[in-house]
């Protein structure tokens, strides 16, 4: 609003040559001015690979601006060291990031044991008291891991978060999942929420704070689990934000509004639709890639509106992954399941 104010303060000035260098600068600026997400390294993008390990992070320290409670894991797309570390294939299932090549897992609960993992940052800014902010996180089930929960959340608090007297962080998320239980292997679920800032919070921390006797537990099942799981409530983690809430309903959330798409029916026997709507696009296209990551097909969307039909019926039974792509850039990640 300020800098409105400044533009019709000069456009009503009388020195014609200082309007128009000073005019150009606040159109260069007004342009310009997009949300910024206060998260940095949100998508786990920046990262120091381990030495003699091709491409991995097998140590959490490794990642750019992140730190750990206990010792959840870092995925990478490139990692051929181990399957332990590797994207979409891990130890604990099959899942390509929602954006870029990185993601984080979680083991959010692990029966009979109390222990939880988190991963937190440390703001650049403090939060200003009265002010709204905007927070959001994806999530996705792994595909081995037993058991699903409701309970995962984002704490903002003035303090470094600690582990003291249980072996979890004990304390109220400002935002927390509302979707009911967790169980989506598939597609990546949004937990999103608005919160009115105390003043001073300096770190968010991701995870469960809750003991396991308050912790909503659903076994899921898996036909593949984790080697020795005892009751393993595992997630992926991906594309972390905060917001302004006015910077993000103008710039982000405007944006979101204008890309519709659905595919379905997923799971399916290779026979498949997606419908879209991608707002006033130039250029559009869909890739799909089987889980070693190997390009499968590529489809070009004729319209930023449409229905595209596609006949994979030459895929063998498993889980493969869709990459949408407006003018060059990934905006959306999902799997697709095929079961003849």
């Amino acid at each position: 609003m300020e800098m409105f104010l400044k533009l019709i303060k000069l456009l009503s000035s009388n020195n014609k040559a200082l309007k128009a260098v000073e005019l150009l600068a606040l159109l260069l600026l007004l342009k310009n001015n997009i949300a910024q997400n206060l998260i940095v390294n949100g998508s786990f993008e920046n990262y120091t690979e381990d030495a003699g390990t091709s491409h991995c992070v097998t140590n959490f320290s490794s990642m750019f601006n992140w730190q750990q409670i206990f010792s959840p894991d870092v995925f990478v797309k490139p990692c051929t060291f181990s399957n332990h570390y590797g994207v979409p294939s891990n130890t604990f299932g099959n899942s390509n990031p929602k954006n870029g090549i990185a993601y984080v897992g979680l083991g959010l609960i692990n029966l009979p044991n109390e222990t939880k993992e988190y991963i937190y940052q440390h703001l650049i800014n403090p939060l200003i008291g009265g002010k709204t902010y905007f927070t959001s996180f994806f999530i996705s089930k792994a595909d081995k891991a037993s058991y699903s929960i409701k309970n995962v959340g984002a704490y903002f608090s003035i303090n470094q978060p600690t582990v003291v007297s249980n072996p979890y962080i004990q304390a109220i998320p400002q935002v927390e999942n509302q979707n009911g239980f967790l169980t989506d292997t598939v597609n990546w679920v949004k937990i999103e929420g608005y919160f009115t800032a105390q003043g001073g919070e300096q770190y968010i921390t991701i995870g469960n704070f809750n003991s396991n006797a308050n912790t909503d537990t659903l076994n899921s099942g898996t036909t593949n689990p984790i080697p020795f799981d005892t009751g393993t409530a595992y997630y992926y983690l991906d594309s972390v934000s905060l917001y302004d809430s006015l910077d993000y309903v103008t710039n982000i959330k405007s944006y979101e509004n204008k890309l519709k798409w659905n595919l379905y029916p997923n799971p399916n026997k290779g026979v498949m639709t997606l419908e879209y709507d991608l707002g006033d696009v130039s250029e559009a296209t869909m890739n799909l890639y089987d889980v070693t990551g190997k390009l499968m097909n590529t489809y070009k969307l004729p319209s930023n509106k449409g229905m595209l039909q596609m006949n994979e019926q030459i895929l063998q039974n498993g889980i493969y992954f869709y990459h949408i792509l407006v003018e060059g850039k990934s905006i959306k990640t999902d799997k697709i399941v095929v079961i003849k």
